[in-house]
């Protein structure tokens, strides 16, 4: 059900978030930088068409590893494809909109950075096979 096949010059686009996300790992939640952050990320991925339609509740379901939020998930990022990292940050950006607040969350924990590191390996495979 991919709306759009990602490309690396798309996935390059999230990346330039990548240092700011380093930055702000361990962030206070009252840090006026993770909202501008996340507003920031939610438009890179709406700009490259990375967010997928599907049914995330049911994938969650399916994928428990990534349902508890207070799960130390680096290990399964660190191996995941570019349709689970898809799936996985949609679910969070969907998620958002129930508990806000999740987004800043994950960048807070690091997972997004963990995200952003599987991305970047991702596009120089994609890169290396062109």
């Amino acid at each position: 059900m991919y709306d759009k096949e990602i490309t690396p010059q798309d996935i390059e686009k999230i990346l330039k978030l990548y240092a700011k996300s380093k930055e702000l790992v361990g962030a206070d939640q009252l840090d006026g930088r993770l909202q501008e952050f996340t507003a920031e990320l939610m438009k890179s991925l709406s700009d490259t068409g990375f967010l997928m339609v599907f049914n995330w509740h049911e994938w969650l379901n399916r994928n428990e590893v990534f349902k508890d939020l207070n799960k130390d998930i680096h290990e399964e990022i660190k191996s995941a494809d570019l349709e689970t990292l898809r799936k996985l940050m949609t679910s969070y950006v969907r998620g958002d909109r129930f508990n806000e607040g999740l987004l800043e969350r994950i960048v807070m924990d690091g997972k997004l950075h963990c995200i952003l590191q599987r991305l970047r390996e991702i596009r120089d495979q994609l890169e290396a096979d062109m």
